[in-house]
Formats: structure tokens, sequence, C-alpha cells
């Protein structure tokens, strides 16, 4: 019960559609030391590009609102076992300037 301490953080998902396909997505970021004055385990999360992250991969791909949080940068590790496991669909947080599929080159 309290706040997540502030450190280096992997936000990833592992999850099978309703015809057995497995997709994933995973980003690295940080937990911000900001008091959230809450209750349960809380905590601040950045994650780079996570506007469009969120917009292109956690919505258009209708993912649920919850991940897992790893305690590190382990996005390598993970994306190699997702690739491993066969996934085909595995989304990130891509870089400004590397677009998303879906994404608009002139907004």
């Amino acid at each position: 019960e309290g706040d997540i301490v502030p450190g280096q953080i992997t936000f990833f998902r592992l999850q099978s559609s309703a015809d057995a396909k497995l997709r994933a997505y995973v980003a690295e970021g940080e937990v911000l030391p900001v008091a959230t004055r809450s209750f349960g385990s809380i905590g601040v999360f950045a994650i780079s590009e996570m506007g469009r992250f969120y917009r292109h991969v956690l919505i258009e791909k209708n993912y649920p609102h919850h991940g897992a949080v790893a305690f590190g940068h382990y996005g390598k590790s993970l994306y190699n076992v997702f690739r491993y496991l066969e996934v085909t669909e595995i989304g990130f947080n891509q870089p400004k300037g590397m677009l998303y599929k879906s994404e608009n080159p002139f907004a």
C-alpha cells in the first residue's frame, strides 16, 4: 500500500484473441517521484510518446485498460520472448518521426 518507488519500468501486456492469436505490446518508461496521496499501490508513469502509443496501440487495437509492470528496462528481453512465442503483432511506443500504420503524416 502506498506510492510506487520512482525508477525505470517496462509496461507490457500479452494476450490472446478469441481466435487464439497472440498479440502484445511493450513500452519502457519510468515512475515519476510524485506524491499521489491516494490508496492502494499507485504511481505516475511517464512513457515517451505516450499519447501516440495510447491512441495507435492501446485504443486502436482494443487493449483493456490494465497492463503489467516490470521494474527496470526489459523491453528488449520481453520483445524477444514475444517473438520466441511467435507473437506476430507487437506494439511499442514508436519514437517521434516513426509513424504508426494509421497515423496521419500531416498531423
